[in-house]
């Protein structure tokens, strides 16, 4: 049922994901999916407690240093953007209806607890970033990190997310190739870091 929640998530959005849509999505009656889950809210919160849940599995995960220290911190950062790029592109909907759903529920447990994993995840990349300290040429290493993965990670939320992509497009091409290209020249250089 969390599977067919999430696909309805993913095609139709936040307002989309009726209880009738995805019973029919998982080959059920609305009747069963309203035994096991009373509501939307408790369906949605199921949903969102199972990200939860995914995203403590993702910062538990051991990091070889070692073998990431040496692929640069240039190669890092193209692979690291093209991954969130494939990421957002690949559910789309679901993570913009997440997003959503979490701004309307902001004072509940669960998002309050979502939202400092999410803060635990970023401050693991801020980590792995400062293994190149020696690298970064900016005054404050540790802010520009901080501010710059914020600047990357707002770029892609508003472009891929919320679709402001066309728009802008009329300004600067931000298909993904130029995506993949231009923020990591951005990130790199606003560390004080030459893209070579």
């Amino acid at each position: 049922m969390l599977d067919a929640a999430e696909h309805v998530l993913n095609q139709h959005g936040l307002q989309g994901a009726t209880l009738a849509r995805i019973a029919a999505r998982a080959n059920l009656s609305s009747a069963n999916v309203y035994r096991r889950f009373h509501d939307k809210e408790a369906l949605m919160r199921a949903v969102f407690t199972r990200a939860s849940e995914a995203n403590v599995q993702q910062l538990a995960k051991k990091m070889d240093s070692e073998h990431t220290r040496a692929m640069g911190i240039r190669k890092f950062t193209r692979q690291w953007i093209a991954a969130m790029i494939k990421g957002y592109r690949a559910r789309t909907g679901l993570t913009r209806a997440t997003v959503q759903y979490a701004q309307q529920q902001a004072r509940t447990p669960f998002v309050r607890r979502q939202r400092e994993l999410e803060i635990q995840g970023f401050r693991k990349l801020v980590d792995t970033f400062l293994m190149w300290r020696d690298e970064i040429r900016h005054p404050d290493p540790e802010y520009a990190v901080n501010f710059g993965l914020l600047m990357v990670v707002f770029n892609l939320r508003e472009l891929i997310l919320f679709d402001q992509a066309p728009l802008f497009s009329k300004i600067a091409p931000v298909s993904d190739v130029y995506l993949r290209e231009e923020l990591p020249r951005m990130f790199l250089r606003y560390l004080g870091i030459e893209t070579k």
